[in-house]
């Protein structure tokens, strides 16, 4: 009996402590209820193991990698993490806390060892069943979880193992599992020819390195997918930004030669006008007869003026904006359409896929609309403060290779280098009419919907001079595109691509 409750105990201080690795190593906050569930998870597989030995003929060696596989079913249902995430994460913890147990029973050994070995004689087998190693398996346990909790005390590691959260995480994990359990098959096999319980180490990872290299194999080709779309959107996008320039261009040459046929015909109406009052001066008082006449053609003149002027007053770019079938997020891109018209700049939407589709599956509409605003409304403030003749700003909303995406590209003045280090930490902004609000929200809403953001610097002389885009690729990622890359301090809050 006490050597039942002994392996009991000895195996629920390493289950409690792989639950506990687990939930600091991912930075998981369990509930109460969950932490409850948990822990009697716990016990009735240690009281399953410790039994084992008596009715079940599955081997110890199968029933830890089988309570280990099951316990990461378990915590996949309780929790909102990933199927990959909890598995890399637990087999770490699972792993780890055995290295913590055995040293946890290496120095109660060595403590114990003048009192377990006082009546033992040699060639005998030790009796488990004593008292004394009941003692032993209790301050085991109770060593064994002090350690788990006192590594976690580590500033350095406080935090947590961000690696684990990696989608490459599992297939390492596997890999490495499948590969330990192997290597230790093969110890077995020499050390004790035990081939037949051996075995089942061999199997478990040979099956764990086979779900690796499948796993790898699978998302190795989506990543190829994933990276050849994502190049195809970049050359279209450069045809459409090329063609945009040339497009802008036309309404530039355009806008110049109308311009300046305005301003010539003004000065030839305002001639014209002036001959006339002159001569209607001349001859009013001689020819009386022709007065009412030159007073009508007078102010036939001065009205065909002004309605001229009117005419071009109401003159303006119309462009049709593609629906996106959303009501609201319509009349949002039309209200920014005639903004940016009335302050003489460009605009463009472009819209790939279903809209409807995106608000029902990876953000909802009230965010949508938000994140649009924001960035339109800095958009305009940033082509305003800016001195450069191209008054530009390009939307683009919709698919993107295996994801949705919103992006504005442009021709304003860019981001400093303080803003985009600091950007999402506090509210900061690189044009004085700019509050930082729109970007602080942007990142409360990406942590949402684990979207990330790229911003894209453009060297000086581009037709856009920056592009910022929210990309929902579930990766909640912070990228900045530069051509400057060197300008930028190293930070884990985002990474740095040279443009």
């Amino acid at each position: 009996m006490f050597s039942f409750f002994g392996e009991t105990i000895i195996f629920l201080g390493t289950l409690l402590s792989s639950f506990y690795i687990f939930m600091k190593a991912a930075k998981y906050h369990a509930s109460l209820n969950q932490k409850l569930i948990s822990v009697l998870w716990c016990a009735v597989w240690s009281a399953i193991f410790a039994a084992e030995f008596v009715w079940a003929p599955i081997p110890i060696t199968f029933m830890r990698i089988m309570i280990c596989f099951a316990s990461i079913i378990f915590i996949y249902l309780f929790s909102n993490l990933r199927l990959d995430t909890v598995t890399s994460a637990f087999l770490f913890s699972y792993g780890f806390s055995y290295v913590l147990y055995y040293i946890a029973s290496i120095v109660v050994a060595l403590a114990f060892m003048p009192f377990a070995s006082r009546d033992y004689v040699s060639g005998t087998n030790i009796d488990f069943n004593q008292p004394v190693y009941l003692v032993i398996s209790i301050i085991t346990f109770i060593l064994h979880v002090t350690l788990a909790i006192l590594f976690f005390r580590i500033r350095r590691v406080k935090d947590g193992f961000p690696f684990l959260l990696k989608r490459y995480a599992v297939i390492w994990a596997l890999i490495s599992t499948g590969f330990l359990l192997i290597l230790i098959t093969w110890m077995r096999i020499i050390g004790t020819s035990e081939e037949a319980y051996a075995a089942y180490y061999y199997f478990a990872g040979v099956i764990a390195v086979g779900i690796g290299i499948y796993i790898w194999i699978r998302r190795s080709i989506s990543m190829f997918i994933r990276i050849r779309g994502i190049a195809q959107n970049d050359e279209l996008l450069r045809r459409e930004n090329d063609e945009l320039r040339r497009e802008l261009q036309r309404y530039k040459d355009n806008h110049e030669t109308v311009r300046a046929a305005n301003h010539n015909m003004m000065h030839r109406q305002a001639a014209i006008e002036n001959h006339v009052i002159k001569l209607f001066e001349r001859i009013r008082d001689d020819h009386p007869e022709y007065n009412e006449e030159l007073l009508a053609a007078i102010s036939d003149i001065r009205i065909m003026s002004d309605e001229y002027i009117a005419e071009i007053d109401r003159v303006k770019v119309n462009i049709k904006l593609p629906s996106t079938n959303i009501q609201m997020i319509d009349n949002l891109f039309k209200f920014f359409a005639e903004r940016f018209a009335s302050n003489g700049i460009e605009f463009n939407l472009k819209v790939n896929g279903s809209i409807v589709h995106m608000t029902d599956t990876v953000i909802a509409q009230n965010n949508l609309e938000m994140i649009i605003g924001n960035h339109l409304q800095d958009a305009l403030i940033a082509v305003n403060a800016s001195e450069r003749s191209i008054r530009s700003v390009l939307a683009m909303i919709g698919e993107v290779g295996d994801c949705y995406e919103f992006s504005v590209h442009d021709s304003g003045i860019p981001f400093g280098i303080d803003t985009l280090v600091r950007l999402g930490t506090e509210r900061v902004t690189t044009h004085a009419d700019g509050s930082g609000i729109g970007f602080m929200k942007t990142f409360e809403i990406m942590r949402e919907c684990a979207a990330g953001l790229i911003i894209s610097e453009k060297k000086p002389g581009s037709c856009f001079s920056k592009t910022v885009t929210i990309r929902f690729d579930g990766k909640n990622q912070y990228i900045i595109k530069t051509y400057r890359p060197d300008d930028f301090p190293q930070n884990d809050r985002y990474i740095i691509v040279c443009e």
